[in-house]
């Protein structure tokens, strides 16, 4: 064993995958690895590892958020995800946290443009009539002309741009701090959001949870998107407030809407999202491609490569902005 290699504690559901995954690219790797939340704890106080390799498991074990950051030995935390919200706050001087940004934008992309197809074209109207056995033909509506806005164009967002073009939509990318962007007609900043939403036939929010994007999209702004638009979340569910779209899409002013994320997840079965006919709910999956959390662990070991030579860090996410 090589004790200049940092100490690393990885928690997952069943991370010998992972492990082996690891230890094939650096052999000397200290490497310690659990399967649940509440065995991180006494892992941490017996092995006081370097750097944290952290998966969610699961919904019924609470995440060991507050005992990562109070180890001392701690100095570098990877997530396997994107969103950080459930780290926040840490104190950046103590620790460094970089996300897996970037490592979901394909499946992501495809999600999106099959929600925008799926709406635009009537499939679901298609699938109650074939649980009918009714045929009522409609002629189909094509998505070439019509306007995404993407609220939150960072990588993400422009992969998703980049399919949405290539099929003809028009792409209003939101952000910080705009740039032009191949994958975008335009690219404005949070200050024009108004502006963007009235003008979108379908909104894409794929937008971190902070303080700033919680409850962003509330009955005001939701008054602010143009008439019939269709709503697409993939960011954070608590970005959304349910009510409000709820009575938007039943009073008709929205079209509808396609939902990956929510406040409270599994969606409760009392909520009225469930029997909205314009509404497609997925189980939180948009970003869940099949062998997802290898591509996760080989961003890892690039990372731990630069960790040890002393590199920055790729994905350091700053805990003022969530990402």
């Amino acid at each position: 064993m090589n004790k200049a290699l940092p100490k690393t504690l990885l928690f997952q559901a069943e991370p010998e995958p992972l492990a082996r995954q690891i230890l094939t690219r650096m052999p000397e790797l200290p490497l310690v690895t659990v399967d649940s939340h509440d065995a991180v704890p006494d892992a941490l106080d017996a092995q006081k590892p370097e750097i944290v390799f952290a998966f969610k498991i699961g919904k019924s074990e609470p995440f060991p958020r507050e005992a990562i950051l109070c180890c001392d030995s701690v100095k570098w935390i990877q997530a396997s995800g994107a969103g950080v919200d459930h780290w926040t706050p840490w104190d950046t001087n103590k620790v460094i946290i970089t996300n897996a940004s970037g490592i979901h934008a394909e499946v992501m992309a495809q999600y999106t443009l099959w929600a925008i197809l799926n709406h635009g074209l009537g499939f679901p109207r298609m699938a109650r009539n074939q649980s009918k056995s009714l045929w009522d033909k409609k002629l189909l509506v094509s998505a070439a002309g019509a306007t995404l806005a993407v609220i939150g164009f960072g990588r993400i967002g422009a992969e998703v741009g980049r399919l949405a073009k290539a099929v003809g939509l028009k792409v209003i990318g939101v952000r910080t701090h705009p740039k032009p962007s191949e994958h975008a007609d335009e690219v404005v900043g949070t200050d024009r959001l108004h502006d963007a939403l009235g003008k979108a036939d379908f909104v894409l929010n794929v937008l971190p949870l902070t303080e700033e994007t919680r409850g962003l999209f509330n009955a005001e702004v939701i008054a602010t998107m143009k008439p019939g638009a269709c709503l697409i979340n993939t960011g954070r569910g608590h970005i959304v407030e349910e009510n409000a779209l709820v009575a938007a899409i039943e009073s008709g002013r929205l079209g509808g809407a396609v939902l990956d994320v929510f406040a409270t997840e599994p969606l409760p079965p009392e909520s009225p999202l469930w029997t909205l006919e314009n509404v497609v709910i997925t189980p939180h999956t948009a970003g869940d491609m099949v062998n997802w959390e290898d591509d996760v662990t080989d961003l890892f070991c690039n990372n731990l490569e630069r960790w040890i030579k002393g590199e920055t860090l790729a994905n350091i996410v700053d805990p003022a902005r969530g990402y």
